[in-house]
């Protein structure tokens, strides 16, 4: 089993806890075995050397599966259905959000978002309001290049029906997979009545994080905005700060709105961007110690002026950056307080694909400043408005107001 260290991802893919809500539960049996009981051993008295408690209460819940296999009316669950509800469970009875069970295909579709990349067709899937699924395929990608047109009707995949209770999100669990291997689609090309089917090899497609431009109504300056800290994150900052100094930016607004965190490594490097040196974040785990990240010696970007746009959907990784830049006095804060998602969780995948995330640690800001179910004030709070971008706004004014201040202090 690995171990991968990530914090923040949870404000993204939360699931809702749900099933059987057993104390104790020990997974490790319910992988093992495969008819999802217990050995006998493992029920055996405390005169073989057992935990009475631990046993009594692997007992209730034995009880409590036997009465339902016996009892209930109606058709049952599957034992991996059941034993998922049993981890949900055990996992919810530690009274944490961010500490939760995924089972294996979110799982994979998690590693692929924080990968940048992953094997698909090339194409955006979207859902009418009666469940219709449809496909729009990308310029020059694998689907359009075999014949797939824009409002095509997912009907099957590799012989799987697409119901209208499917999400957008099962229908993109089914396509994407192996790059290099072949999905085969039923296509209902509504204009003509024609079904079709497509054998479409899929690429490796990469889904970016960063986006960047120059804001027209600001000359030089620069607008960067990061949807998710994952593994590509820094090195797309880099292009993007290198294209917008081409284009003449001096200033630059960092817009971590609905940034809902992603790598803690990400974070420490994207920070590390705009810091010369000095503390990033503290962690402080459970027994009292704490770790320092600090800079790391990656190509510092010119001293340009900052504004940093955050909301209340700015979470984890994405408040370490904002954090650490406001605490440092490198950039000032603009928009609303953020959400205050200050855990840290260990990504423990387990051996069939599922995965536990698990909490062992809270961060603090370079000034001690503890986040978690607080949040981040801006320097300059303001609210969004539906007809027009407020905080960016005022963000651009802000640099307005201080770009005469110096020019009246001269």
């Amino acid at each position: 089993m690995s171990t991968v260290r990530s914090i923040g991802y949870a404000a993204l893919i939360l699931i809702t806890l749900a099933g059987v809500f057993v104390a104790g539960f020990g997974t490790h049996w319910i992988l093992s075995h495969g008819d999802g009981r217990l050995p006998a051993t493992a029920l055996s008295s405390q005169e073989e050397g057992g935990d009475s408690s631990q046993e009594a209460q692997f007992g209730v819940f034995w009880e409590a599966w036997d009465i339902l296999q016996r009892d209930f009316y109606g058709e049952e669950p599957t034992p991996g259905v059941r034993t998922y509800g049993a981890i949900n469970g055990l996992v919810e009875s530690y009274g944490d959000p961010f500490t939760y069970f995924v089972e294996p295909e979110p799982r994979q579709r998690e590693k692929e978002d924080l990968s940048g990349e992953f094997g698909g067709i090339g194409a955006w899937v979207s859902q009418d309001q009666d469940g219709t699924i449809r496909l729009q395929p990308m310029a020059d990608r694998a689907a359009d290049r075999a014949g797939i047109r824009e409002g095509d009707i997912l009907q099957a995949v590799n012989g799987t029906p697409i119901t209208p209770q499917m999400t957008t999100d099962d229908a993109v669990t089914l396509i994407r997979g192996p790059v290099g291997e072949a999905v085969r689609l039923t296509i209902l090309r509504e204009e003509s009545g024609e079904t079709l089917e497509f054998e479409v090899v899929r690429e490796r497609i990469e889904t970016p994080t960063v986006e960047w431009r120059m804001l027209e109504e600001a000359p030089e300056t620069g607008y960067v905005t990061i949807h998710l800290f994952g593994e590509r994150t820094a090195k797309e900052l880099d292009r993007a700060l290198e294209e917008l100094r081409e284009q003449g930016a001096r200033q630059l607004v960092l817009d971590l709105r609905h940034n809902p965190g992603g790598l803690l490594d990400g974070a420490v490097a994207v920070a590390s961007r705009f810091l010369s040196d000095g503390v990033v974040l503290f962690e402080r785990k459970s027994d009292g110690s704490e770790e320092t990240y600090r800079v790391n010696n990656a190509q510092r970007v010119a001293d340009w002026p900052m504004m940093v746009l955050v909301d209340g959907a700015t979470a984890s990784a994405a408040e370490i950056v904002a954090g650490a830049l406001q605490d440092r006095s490198r950039a000032s804060l603009v928009g609303e307080k953020t959400f205050g998602k200050g855990s840290v969780q260990l990504v423990h995948d387990l051996s069939d694909g599922s995965s536990i995330h698990v909490t062992v640690a809270h961060w603090l800001t370079p000034n001690g400043h503890e986040i978690n179910g607080v949040g981040l004030m801006p320097d300059l709070e303001v609210a969004h408005e539906d007809n027009r971008d407020a905080p960016l706004e005022e963000a651009v004014r802000l640099f307005s107001s201080q770009t005469m201040g110096k020019q009246a202090s001269q």
